[in-house]
């Protein structure tokens, strides 16, 4: 008996499992539907709303013998029994992904997902299953990625918020505090332990004379330290006036008076 041009086969995971048919369907029922709409507006009657096609869908009906016969399109050596290619089917169906349907010498080559199956002892030959299968296509959807990394400024500098905590008053010594770790929480910068010390250098020296020789290395926990406002930095010119005239682009020049 001449084989048939065509084969049907269902696989799995990209072919890491996969089968042929053995014995074709008679017919296979394609439905291509679609999503459009109609409405009906005064004056102009029924519209239609054209909306994308729907996912196709594939049913047909066959039976896997129990024997090999003329009809099989696989060799003897490649028929396997009836109720092995039920349990694959359904073990395919609940790994919960996509399967691959393919009809050579036809266009149909599709992602599907099994949606129907429903066997029964085959009417003509005992040991026979007869079946009939539904199959939907399967779209892949992919999540978009997303950037998380720190956006730069033109500096190649990571863009940070501002800091708008306010400088406290005052500040009660802890163990193991210095004041240039004080400087650092509060200023943000180590080096202001000088303005710290400035206001506070009497309180501590008469707290313990050493501080005349190290300044500020002997502070103690329950002291409490005047914190002033962080200085402005000054140029250091030893100009005592300065006439500030604006340009263009923004900047200050600075000029002695005369």
């Amino acid at each position: 008996m001449t084989k048939s041009v065509y084969e049907i086969w269902l696989s799995w995971q990209n072919g890491k499992e996969k089968f042929q048919l053995p014995v074709l369907p008679s017919s296979i029922e394609i439905n291509s539907p679609s999503k459009n709409e109609s409405i009906d507006l005064a004056g102009f009657g029924e519209i239609t709303i054209l909306q994308d096609p729907a996912a196709k869908t594939f049913q047909f009906s066959s039976f896997f013998p129990a024997k090999w016969s003329p009809l099989c399109e696989v060799r003897p050596t490649k028929l396997s029994m009836p109720w092995n290619y039920i349990k694959r089917l359904e073990a395919w169906r609940e790994s919960k992904l996509p399967i691959r349907f393919i009809v050579t010498g036809t266009p149909i080559n599709f992602a599907v997902s099994i949606d129907d199956l429903s066997y029964k002892e085959g009417e003509k030959d005992i040991g026979d299953l007869d079946y009939t299968i539904a199959l939907k296509e399967y779209t892949f959807v992919t999540s978009r990625k997303i950037n998380t990394k720190k956006k730069t400024n033109a500096n190649g500098g990571n863009k940070k918020r501002p800091d708008t905590k306010p400088i406290p008053k005052s500040y009660k010594v802890r163990k193991g505090d210095t004041l240039t770790g004080i400087a650092k929480t509060i200023y943000k910068n180590s080096a202001e332990w000088k303005t710290i010390w400035e206001a506070n250098k009497q309180m501590l020296i008469k707290r313990d004379k050493r501080n005349v020789k190290h300044p500020g290395r002997y502070i103690y926990p329950g002291q409490v330290l005047t914190i002033p406002q962080k200085p402005q930095k000054t140029t250091g010119t030893g100009v005592t006036a300065v006439n500030l005239r604006k340009v263009q682009t923004g900047t200050v020049s600075v000029a002695p008076r005369k």
